[in-house]
């Protein structure tokens, strides 16, 4: 689940920073998902925890670093929606929303942990360490500090929208977001369990329940903040337009030599890989229809028919007042 949380907020990332290159687009998320791949990457799933450990001291200083990436990324995931999604016009003038106060967070979880008894690197860091006081209060406030900022994303998160690519974003980042908080409070009923030297079916269970609620919860929240760059950059592509002129090339060969006859150049390779594809799909409808009223094209078989049909329908969905015209050439 580690690994797949990890290459899914990759690929988000590879997406939104594609936008934000080529595009311009919005990099309110950018850094969020940015620092979110450092901090999975640190979890020890991709390369051994040992041997990213064993550069920075060998005594799981990557425990800390991985945790104070993850509260990095968290906050940045907090401020964009709060950003995006917020409607109280205070929200922008917190002082919560400062990077003085994600400053104060990653000190509050440091300085405990730089109070324990160091051990060499263990990948059961928190369950063999979690007696010691500096650690439990180090583990306990890492894991109260990403409920806190869970909540706030999740109290943000909830409500209509008039987007439907924003209403499903949000609400997707908000149920991740609602398991990330529940796995922080198993975990610290866990820890406090261990602290105080229960044992036991308890302990066992909520030792079980943290990496499927926490994990799981950051899984979802790297789904809910790629839907909208995977979704523009669908539309940027434009891959359903590219696809119709394909398969209308490929049934009605025809058109290229009536086109090229003409002012109009049609080629497959220019009509599938060139830019602006709905114009190039329109010009290329338009063709055939005139091949027909040409009289050069005989009856179209039905799966040629059947193709130029639903691509006179996506065009019709895609620019409206093109849908008359369409029409008028279907009837002559």
């Amino acid at each position: 689940m580690i690994q797949a949380a990890f290459w899914l907020l990759a690929v988000v990332f590879a997406a939104r920073l594609y936008l934000v290159a080529r595009h311009n687009a919005s990099s309110a998320f950018l850094g969020a998902t940015g620092v979110g791949v450092v901090g999975l990457f640190c979890t020890g799933q991709i390369v051994p925890e040992s041997t990213l450990d064993a550069l920075i001291g060998g005594t799981n200083w990557l425990h800390l670093v991985r945790n104070l990436l993850v509260t990095a990324a968290v906050w940045l995931v907090r401020e964009g929606v709060f950003s995006a999604l917020s409607t109280e016009p205070e929200a922008r003038r917190r002082v919560a929303r400062r990077p003085l106060f994600l400053a104060a967070l990653l000190l509050a979880i440091t300085i405990p942990f730089t109070l324990q008894s160091f051990v060499p690197t263990t990948d059961a860091f928190i369950p063999e360490t979690v007696q010691q006081p500096a650690v439990y209060v180090y583990a306990t406030v890492y894991m109260a500090v990403l409920g806190g900022l869970g909540l706030s994303v999740l109290r943000v998160s909830i409500g209509p929208r008039d987007s439907r690519t924003v209403r499903a974003s949000a609400t997707v980042v908000g149920i991740g977001m609602g398991l990330m908080v529940l796995g922080c409070v198993d975990e610290i009923i866990y820890m406090s369990l261990r602290f105080l030297g229960f044992q036991g079916s308890i302990t066992d269970v909520t030792y079980m329940l943290f990496t499927p609620l926490f994990y799981s919860g950051i899984l979802l929240t790297s789904l809910g903040l790629g839907i909208p760059p995977m979704v523009r950059l669908w539309r940027r592509l434009a891959l359903v337009d590219r696809f119709w002129i394909l398969v209308l090339h490929c049934r009605f060969p025809a058109v290229r030599s009536t086109a090229q006859a003409s002012k109009t150049r049609l080629s497959v390779a220019a009509d599938v890989l060139g830019p602006r594809p709905a114009e190039r799909l329109y010009t290329l409808v338009i063709a055939i229809g005139d091949l027909r009223a040409a009289g050069r094209q005989a009856a179209y078989s039905p799966p040629a028919e059947r193709a130029l049909v639903l691509a006179q329908r996506r065009l019709t969905n895609t620019f409206e007042p093109l849908g008359l015209e369409l029409r008028k050439r279907a009837e002559i």
